[in-house]
């Protein structure tokens, strides 16, 4: 019995994590500036029921919330790619379809993570909207920043080779 304690522990403390973001609230980073998680990794309905995010799939796994139906550009050399995809609406209780530019399957969520706020600290124009700056990947990464400050999304830019 002492042995299972700490992996019941394990368990409750790892628990939150494995919500899905269709749950309702948005999962944000505790970086500087705060990344919305739930748009770039899982996909978000908007208030106006469109789907909007899901760009990146560590490993090349889909999440629950969201999935890749057609790859529509190949990985190009910075293993950038475009695809179709298909997020799922809670309350309209349908997938739907978008267009997406994905980060290297083979990028870990940390590493996404980090590519985001290098590109973030390195952006070309300080006060645009879009912003744009190198991921230091090879490839530019492009986003839109709250009024509050958190970046709501960022997205890698593909380029034909």
């Amino acid at each position: 019995m002492k042995r299972l304690f700490p992996l019941f522990l394990a368990f409750l403390f790892l628990l939150p994590g494995l919500q899905p973001a269709s749950a309702g609230k948005r999962k944000w980073s505790r970086t500087n500036p705060e990344i919305n998680l739930s748009h770039v990794f899982l996909g978000e309905i908007n208030r106006r029921g469109k789907p909007t995010g899901f760009h990146s799939r560590p490993g090349g796994k889909d999440p629950k919330t969201a999935r890749v139906t057609r790859i529509m550009s190949p990985p190009n050399k910075a293993k950038v790619y475009t695809a179709n995809v298909i997020i799922w609406d809670k309350r309209a209780k349908k997938w739907k379809r978008k267009f997406s530019s994905f980060f290297p399957d083979n990028m870990r969520r940390k590493e996404v993570i980090e590519a985001i706020l290098h590109a973030y600290r390195h952006r070309r124009k300080k006060s645009a909207q879009p912003w744009r700056g190198p991921s230091g990947h090879g490839f530019f990464i492009q986003g839109y920043v709250t009024k509050r400050g958190g970046i709501n999304t960022a997205f890698p830019v593909y380029v034909k080779d």
